[in-house]
């Protein structure tokens, strides 16, 4: 009985690995990706204010027609600052105190939409104090 059922399975592996290949199927989501490197000096940055005209934030706003309604609906946006030889992801949140012994956070995080993305810095204690110069990696995938 167990040599018919070993004689079995062998003619079951022999008959499925038979027949011609297929042709190859369209790409599908997640193949693709694109590297955006993106520099704001602190001249781009633009002050801006809430809808009270009190909380102090900074933007910069970046025309991109890569982010198609493919990736927009389909696909992935990832952001990273570029700190030190670091790249760190977006949101990016770190705590500070000056010699004074102040403490604020400073947090930089983006939004995007089709053909366009924001990246924002917002520091807690929403004094002006514009951010300099900053690098960043976008990372489209669909």
């Amino acid at each position: 009985m167990k040599k018919i059922y070993l004689l079995f399975i062998v003619a079951v592996f022999f008959v499925s690995c038979q027949g011609p290949i297929g042709p190859e199927g369209p790409a599908g989501y997640g193949t693709n990706w694109k590297i955006i490197n993106l520099v704001v000096t602190q001249n781009d940055w633009v002050e801006s204010f809430d809808d009270d005209g009190i909380n102090r934030y900074y933007s910069s706003y970046f025309s991109m027609p890569e982010i198609t309604s493919t990736v927009f609906n389909d696909g992935s946006v990832n952001a990273y600052v570029l700190i030190d030889n670091t790249q760190q992801p977006l949101p990016y949140v770190r705590h500070y105190e000056d010699i004074n012994s102040n403490l604020w956070t400073r947090t930089v995080d983006y939004n995007f939409t089709q053909g366009g993305m924001n990246i924002f810095v917002t520091n807690s204690d929403f004094i002006s104090d514009p951010p300099g110069t900053m690098s960043f990696r976008i990372v489209l995938m669909w």
